[in-house]
């Protein structure tokens, strides 16, 4: 039997290509054939008959040829299903929206981070009511190529996600920690400091199966960090900062302004005693004691005039270690408590190392600092202790901001706490590759 005479009145099916509704290599799910109530039984006398449809029969679409002109109720339907298929039009979030940048990355910082800081870090959700949600997709994200197929404008960054996940358990949601701070005496430090993980055996930086940036479980590694540099790569960190603080001053510059201020001071620490200790807050002293840790004031003055700037505690609540194997350097996450001591320091211990007098024990500080958005502050400092000198570089949040943004979250308000963690890492990378890859 010819199967085309069923569906082609011409006799011409094997000459011109059937019509398909959406592609040419495709057949639609379901098609608007004559319902069979409305095809007459057959008598017995007619079933010798012809069983080529009749002419005036309507005929389905995937009958047609390319080219033939379809009737006026399946141009109709071929329309509105066209239309069903084509994805939504994009949303355009209006320019003055726009969050400002991080003044120092001379490469497009990578895709903000998605990450949600209740979230296990096997990636499965807890119940704890006071972290943050999942934040909503924004259309300044991937487009084209770089865009995944299940239609997400931005991809997840899991360094970043970690950090978020620290910052929020250590800081943001330990309750001992906020009572703490509640005490206008005592700041939250969140700082980040450039430097090298070291295994303690070897005196060598920490190398391992991994060749990509990653977090590390320090505490079941025998490790420290070393948070030091080169003469050269301070110098060449120097430049690379000034530059990017003189390109902010140009008038109509499209980036933030960077502030830049140079301090020169001396540290000298002292023993607390229990005299002082009793001064503290009780919260500070119940935390104090559970950590078990032998704590010291830092008394620091200006180094040209001698007049007194500050006296603190600084305790230490928690660590977070990445290696960047990819870099000169890996990065150390702290975050701190800096303490300010009440009592007078005229009567505290020097706290003197074996061998060592006042003089020795004093560190000299060259510090350049360059701070911007009022949120990020990196600090340059050539630091003197008798003969040894050593160079840092370290950048430190506005914990006053990540707070206020970190409430936002449990308020279920708009909040931009993920993209200041998210600023700090690109900074982090983005110094790391100035120094690394500089002739």
């Amino acid at each position: 039997m010819d199967i085309s005479a069923l569906v082609n009145h011409d006799g011409e099916a094997s000459v011109l290509p059937r019509r398909s509704l959406s592609h040419p290599h495709s057949l639609p799910a379901s098609s608007p054939v004559t319902p069979a109530a409305k095809i007459p039984t057959p008598k017995p006398s007619q079933q010798q008959m012809s069983l080529k449809r009749k002419r005036h029969d309507p005929k389905p679409i995937w009958a047609y040829r390319e080219g033939e002109q379809l009737p006026p109720e399946l141009r109709q339907l071929q329309e509105q299903q066209r239309q069903q298929s084509r994805p939504p039009p994009p949303v355009v979030v209006p320019q003055a929206h726009s969050r400002a940048q991080p003044a120092l990355p001379s490469h497009p910082p990578p895709p903000r981070p998605q990450p949600s800081p209740n979230a296990e870090r096997n990636g499965h959700a807890h119940s704890d009511a006071g972290a943050p949600p999942p934040p909503a997709v924004t259309a300044s994200g991937l487009s084209r190529f770089a865009r995944p197929m299940f239609h997400d404008a931005q991809l997840y960054d899991v360094v970043a996600h970690e950090v978020c996940e620290f910052i929020w358990a250590t800081a943001v949601n330990n309750e001992a920690v906020r009572n703490a701070i509640a005490d206008p005496k005592v700041q939250l430090e969140v700082e980040a400091r450039w430097g090298q993980i070291l295994e303690k055996q070897t005196d060598q930086r920490l190398r391992g199966v991994w060749n990509t940036e990653c977090v590390i479980k320090s505490e079941a590694l025998d490790v420290k960090f070393e948070s030091t540099m080169t003469a050269l790569q301070h110098k060449r960190m120097n430049h690379a900062l000034n530059a990017q603080v003189q390109q902010s001053k140009i008038p109509g510059a499209p980036r933030p302004p960077i502030d830049y201020r140079h301090t020169y001071e001396t540290d000298m620490f002292y023993e607390l005693d229990q005299e002082g200790f009793s001064t503290l807050n009780p919260i500070v002293q119940r935390l104090i004691s559970a950590s078990g840790t032998r704590q010291k004031v830092r008394v620091t003055r200006d180094k040209n005039t001698g007049d007194f700037v500050r006296a603190m505690i600084k305790h230490r609540i928690g660590n977070l270690e990445i290696s960047s194997p990819k870099t000169e350097w890996d990065y150390r996450i702290g975050i701190n408590l800096e303490i300010d001591f009440p009592g007078p320091v005229d009567s505290l211990k020097a706290a003197l190392e074996p061998g060592k007098t006042l003089e020795s024990m004093q560190r000299q500080k060259d510090r350049m600092s360059y701070s911007w958005l009022g949120a990020y502050q990196i600090d340059l400092t050539q630091v003197t202790q008798g003969t040894s000198k050593n160079h840092e570089l370290e950048l430190e949040l506005d914990s006053d901001i990540l707070i206020a943004e970190a409430d936002k979250v449990r308020l279920k308000q708009p909040t931009e706490f993920e993209d200041i963690i998210s600023g700090m890492m690109n900074n982090l990378r983005v110094a790391s590759r100035i120094i690394t890859h500089a002739a």
